[in-house]
């Protein structure tokens, strides 16, 4: 069985022989008191059986727990865990319910088999008992059995019956995921509702991929009891982790949770990838993280036309990640059908330089206007920077010598940084076909913060007088280059 580098617990085995045990520490809180709820599960066949009479047999297990505090023992227990009186082995469970002051705890249990010699297992973790005061998600519990109480017994709670699953770990023959977490104090954002994020994300090494997500509107409440089962049957094979986030109504995260899991499905085959549908020329994307993969659909948005700029969109909101890579490699396969990484790492090497030239702390460098420009019609003939003029806010000039379906006159650009802030240059106005054109351009880069004394929004200065205040600084770069567009 596959155990995930995730789990809590610590396995140290006192022999050759070790009862197979799971064992799961889950804190939940009522009003400002704490409590951890210590769930068992033994695997029939590693335990001892007596035999009872009518060929029936039990098998019994002795557990010790100790909580430490500051290295001293706060709170002990001892006691023995019988299983049903049964014909043949098979699996059993326990729980257990400690209450704990506010701290954190080191906790050291120790299972000895009491109908087989030297057939023991220690555990040790830590567990933190800490009330939250504000909005929060408790320890999350994945359920094997879930259905309503029919009577009170230790795994009845809020009206419900309830199973952990063993190990963590969906089996073959697993149908469905149950989750149950309890979210506390949603009642602080006194917008009557939140929204609720559950995502699933794939685990392959240090990469965690979105698979599959869904968000519901809740109601704010002092303790939100959330239990939710989903179909696992189409869930391929591999590491997991489910991901709780607690959202405003903006959709700005304010707190999350998670947990790890193993889902075992030979039913379900691992996705066709890239790589799978086109050998080696579709390896350079599979060898993409997903935080590459989106740096570099982010920089290409920008020589997109616009019907492929709603199809990329669509990915990056549904949070496709398959369909960002066919898009990745359909994209740069056109540009070389033979080899497209190499099309690609071009493509690469101009995005990070461009990043770096034009970052301005409001994005990545290519999703400025200049940076954009940059990509999407390569470096200009000419670039004049003018950020000392009087009168006249910082700006720059790109000039072209001729950019292919825009006539056969120079094509100039005209950024200006209207905040004065760092490097945020703002395209303000271009002779180039499907580009910005503003008529008012002078307007705004002699604003009458800057060109004290001009009044803009007197309507009754006609545009020949404005003209010729501007005009009456033949030394501005702008109106030299500008003047005729």
């Amino acid at each position: 069985m596959k155990f995930l580098l995730s789990l809590l617990l610590v396995l140290a085995t006192s022999s050759i022989f070790a009862i197979d045990v799971s064992v799961y520490p889950a804190v939940f809180y009522e009003g400002k008191d704490g409590y951890v709820e210590m769930h068992y599960y033994f695997s029939g066949p590693s335990i001892g059986w007596k035999s009872i009479q009518d060929s029936s047999m039990q098998a019994s297990a002795q557990v010790v727990i100790l909580f430490k505090k500051d290295g001293k023992i706060v709170q002990f227990d001892k006691y023995n865990i019988q299983s049903p009186v049964v014909m043949q082995a098979s699996d059993f469970r326990d729980l257990h319910r400690y209450s704990l002051a506010p701290g954190k705890y080191d906790v050291e249990i120790e299972i000895a088999d009491l109908s087989r010699e030297k057939n023991d297992v220690k555990f040790k973790t830590k567990i933190n008992i800490n009330p939250p005061r504000s909005i929060a998600i408790s320890d999350i519990l994945l359920l094997s059995t879930l259905r309503k109480s029919t009577s009170e017994t230790v795994f009845d709670k809020y009206g419900f019956y309830m199973e952990a699953l063993p190990f963590n770990y969906l089996n073959k023959n697993t149908r469905n995921l149950t989750v149950y977490a309890e979210i506390y104090n949603t009642d602080k954002l006194n917008t009557g509702e939140y929204s609720l994020r559950l995502q699933f994300e794939q685990i392959d090494g240090s990469i965690k991929t979105p698979y599959q997500g869904f968000t519901k509107k809740r109601s704010t409440t002092d303790k939100d009891i959330y239990i939710k089962t989903m179909n696992a049957q189409m869930m391929p094979s591999g590491d997991y982790n489910l991901v709780l986030e607690v959202r405003d109504k903006s959709g700005v995260i304010i707190t999350s949770n998670s947990i790890a899991f193993h889902r075992e499905n030979p039913a379900s085959k691992r996705a066709t990838t890239i790589a799978d549908l086109n050998g080696k020329k579709g390896r350079f994307i599979e060898q993409l993280t997903p935080k590459e993969l989106d740096y570099y659909l982010t920089a290409l948005m920008a020589i997109l036309p616009g019907n492929d700029k709603k199809l990329l969109n669509t990915y990056f909101k549904m949070k496709n990640i398959e369909g960002k890579k066919q898009f990745l490699y359909s994209y740069f396969h056109k540009k070389d059908p033979i080899d497209p990484s190499a099309p690609f790492y071009a493509f690469a090497d101009i995005a990070h330089k461009v990043d770096k030239a034009y970052y301005s702390g409001f994005g990545h460098g290519f999703e400025s206007d200049r940076g954009q420009i940059f990509l999407r019609y390569g470096a200009p003939n000419d670039q004049i920077k003018v950020e000392d003029e009087q009168f006249a806010l910082p700006y720059e000039i790109w000039i072209y010598e001729h950019l292919e379906n825009n006539g056969s006159g120079p094509i100039k650009f005209l950024f200006y940084n209207r905040d004065r802030s760092g490097e945020n240059f703002i395209l303000l106005h271009s002779n180039a076909r499907g580009e910005r054109q503003n008529k008012n351009w002078k307007k705004e880069l002699f604003r009458n913060d800057s060109m004290p004394g001009f009044d803009f929004g007197n309507t009754r200065r006609k545009q020949s007088e404005i003209d010729d205040s501007f005009n009456a600084h033949p030394n501005s770069m702008a109106i030299r280059y500008f003047q005729d567009l």
